[in-house]
């Protein structure tokens, strides 16, 4: 067997375990286990977000004059697509939580 196998089947039984596990969650608490996991991703993303900027700031300000102008142009461009996909997730999970929560209290109702 080869690596790439191995880590494939890997990378699939971590999602199986952590998509049960969500089921699980969503199954015993309804729609608030749907706000929970939004709010979650929410947070994760916003902490993705806040560390990618000081980091690039932090890099930007040691040694972005020495770089050559395709250097940067491409780190822009790398933090242009981080910053994309952080804010998608965001609204992502901030969608799942109004969802959740508003299914709840319908849910109670």
């Amino acid at each position: 067997m080869s690596a790439r196998t191995i880590l494939v089947t890997i990378g699939l039984s971590a999602w199986l375990l952590a998509s049960a596990v969500v089921f699980l969650i969503v199954s015993y608490t309804t729609f608030f286990g749907i706000a929970v996991i939004g709010l979650a991703i929410c947070y994760v993303s916003t902490r993705f977000e806040l560390d990618e900027d000081t980091s690039f700031l932090a890099t930007r300000l040691q040694g972005g004059r020495d770089l050559p102008e395709e250097q940067r142009l491409a780190a822009r461009h790398e933090q242009s697509l981080a910053n994309q996909s952080a804010r998608f997730f965001k609204l992502f999970g901030l969608g799942l939580a109004v969802i959740g929560l508003c299914g709840g209290l319908y849910y109670q109702l």
